[in-house]
């Protein structure tokens, strides 16, 4: 289902310019800043609940104008945050197991009309279970309007190549600095240690993280955290206790605010009691996302003073923030170097995913799933054929099933494009030069959730995990990626007949060929 741009005209003086559709398990934002042109979706068809993959993230869809350029670029600098109507609060659900659309619009109190228009849906009577769903709430409650930090201060990028964080948790004294714990490696992490991980699996700043931490407990600077305090660093207290499961869900909270705000256009955002509000337009979403995280543990009206908190532990740990601003974080003009199908010439694979989280539920639908012709359907036995490095560049992180290419060859995962192979067995190890067409690693199960053997393929630039299907879509071969719902849409090719994304192994409908 071509689902990327899907953005709907709502009345006069209220447009909403462009809203991507999102086909997703969890609700998900979706609406491009770029506000592309008015795409109907294709005719639901009755189908049973789709047994996709591993990370769940929201694909998008092509534009109706989609033609693909062997580098696509940023033509003019993004906007501040998504066109949507002012009074209009966007959420994505989709649809589940026995629920119907009239059911969906009851419970979230909206219309039918609407719901059906803005999920882009041609037939309300016959829509498949999974379908993704843009929830349009109608409000006049705004979050606060103060811009709290850049938006490079969230992305774990070029605004940190020089922070230490090591010494920065140490010289600080605070609980965090005493902590250890024994890693999924098996090896002893400190506190800095798993602060660290988590930054750079999500790609999120460190510098937030230890904000909010410091303003949700003090675990920064006190020694000896009382109360819920103690167990909750985060003070997620709706949420279960201890560094590492704290840590990990204000990553993807944070991840989800940021790409919902900057890609999709979420523009909702929940209160602990099930209230919501629309993000003030304007905001940046940096903000935003602090904003949606530090509102899953308050009301409306206690949400002002949880982002005073934030911000005076921000200014007394680092200072202030507009003094780290590393510049835009997809800077106008920004060229995806060239890529080839991550797989040797002459083989036939299968795109099985289209855009999605590069890592679970928040990231940016950063990733495209292939599964090569010979791997066993439907089981996790590793497939005889091999990954391959789709442009040269250096092994910076090789962990059991993944590893991160550096194309710019500097060593470091936060500088320049970067890319993620995942779900795959036998990789290089950390330092490993490759040049174009060297072996990556043969694609499973292994490093993450997944059913079923495949390639998770995604791409990060200077740390911002990038829209498979966005601005500066993912382009291999010749190939575009476009989606509007998360796993959903496919790739397209000028003089080719597109391909969509879906589990079938079918070379006419998701076969693509790596030429010779």
């Amino acid at each position: 289902m071509n689902l990327r741009s899907i953005f709907v005209l709502a009345a006069v003086g209220m447009l909403l310019i462009s809203v991507s559709a999102c086909n997703q398990e969890e609700p998900v934002a979706a609406v491009d800043a770029a506000a592309p042109a008015v795409t109907a979706s294709p005719t639901p068809t009755q189908t049973a609940a789709p047994t996709h993959p591993p990370t769940a993230t929201p694909t998008k869809v092509a534009t109706a104008t989609a033609t693909p350029s062997p580098t696509a670029t940023v033509p003019t600098e993004p906007t501040p945050g998504p066109t949507v109507a002012p009074d209009l609060a966007l959420e994505f659900s989709s649809l589940k197991q026995g629920q119907y659309l009239g059911y969906v619009a009851q419970r979230y109190g909206v219309s039918l009309d609407e719901l059906v228009q803005f999920s882009g849906i041609e037939n309300p009577d016959v829509v498949p279970i999974g379908q993704g769903l843009i929830i349009p709430y109608h409000t006049d409650r705004y979050t606060p309007s103060e811009a709290l930090l850049p938006d490079s201060e969230l992305v774990y990028g070029q605004g940190y190549v020089d922070f230490d964080l090591q010494a920065f948790v140490d010289e600080q004294g605070g609980r965090l600095s005493q902590v250890s714990m024994t890693g999924l490696d098996g090896e002893q992490w400190s506190g800095a240690d798993v602060v660290e991980r988590v930054a750079a699996r999500y790609s999120v700043g460190p510098r937030v993280l230890l904000a909010l931490m410091e303003a949700g407990s003090g675990w920064v600077t006190d020694p000896d955290p009382q109360g819920n305090a103690a167990g909750y660093p985060l003070g997620h207290t709706n949420g279960g206790p201890g560094l590492l499961p704290q840590l990990e869900w204000a990553a993807n909270e944070l991840n989800h605010g940021f790409y919902g705000w900057l890609d999709r256009g979420e523009t909702a955002i929940r209160f602990e009691d099930g209230t919501l509000a629309r993000g003030a337009p304007g905001l940046n979403p940096g903000t935003v996302a602090v904003q949606r995280t530090l509102a899953a543990d308050a009301t409306y009206s206690q949400l002002p003073a949880k982002l005073s908190a934030f911000d005076e532990a921000y200014r007394r740990l680092f200072g202030d923030p507009a003094d780290l601003d590393a510049g835009p974080v997809l800077p106008a003009g920004l060229q995806q170097p060239e890529l080839h199908l991550p797989w040797k010439p002459g083989e036939w694979w299968h795109l099985t995913g289209g855009p999605h989280g590069g890592w679970v539920s928040g990231s940016g639908w950063a990733a495209l799933d292939f599964v090569p012709e010979d791997a066993v359907i439907g089981g996790c036995i590793p497939a005889d054929s091999w990954a391959v490095a789709a442009a040269p560049g250096v092994v910076v992180r090789s962990l059991p099933g993944e590893i991160l290419l550096d194309l710019d060859g500097d060593g470091d995962m936060r500088t320049g494009w970067v890319l993620q192979y995942l779900h795959i067995v036998d990789q290089p190890a950390v330092g490993t030069v490759l040049a174009q067409d060297d072996p990556v690693g043969r694609p499973s199960c292994e490093g993450g959730a997944a059913e079923t053997t495949h390639l998770h393929f995604s791409r990060r630039y200077n740390g911002l995990w990038v829209d498979a299907g966005g601005q500066v879509p993912m382009v291999l071969d010749g190939w575009t990626g476009f989606g509007s719902f998360e796993y959903e849409g496919g790739m397209t090719k000028p003089g080719a007949p597109d391909r969509q994304a879906e589990h079938s192994r079918d070379r006419a409908v998701n076969g693509l060929l790596r030429e010779e």
